[in-house]
C-alpha cells in the first residue's frame, strides 16, 4: 500500500490574480473547481477551465453551498435538483 500527500492549494478566480493562477496550475496533478451553488459561474470560471485543460488538469466539480438553494432562495427538492442540473449542464 502506498502512501499518498496531497497538498490542496487555493488560488483567487479574481482576473486580477490570473499569473498566479497559473503559476498554481503548473504546481498541480489535479484540480477542484467549487462552484457556489446559488451564486453559479462566475465570470472567469470558464476562461480558467480553458486554462487548467490546457495544463492537461481535469477539474473535479464540487458544487458547495447546497443548503442555500432552500434556505436562501426556499427552493423545493425539486426546483433545487433542476438548479443543480442546469449548473453541471453549464459547466
Amino acid at each position: 500500500k502506498e502512501d499518498m500527500v496531497i497538498h490542496l492549494i487555493d488560488s483567487p478566480g479574481h482576473v486580477d490574480f490570473s499569473a498566479e493562477v497559473t503559476s498554481s496550475l503548473l504546481l498541480c496533478d489535479s484540480a477542484l473547481l467549487v462552484i457556489d451553488a446559488v451564486e453559479g459561474l462566475c465570470a472567469r470560471t470558464h476562461s480558467l477551465l480553458r486554462e487548467a485543460y490546457v495544463h492537461q488538469l481535469v477539474p473535479v466539480l464540487v458544487i458547495n453551498k447546497i443548503d442555500r438553494l432552500h434556505l436562501d432562495l426556499g427552493l423545493d427538492l425539486n426546483e433545487a435538483y433542476v438548479r443543480i442540473r442546469e449548473l453541471i449542464e453549464s459547466v
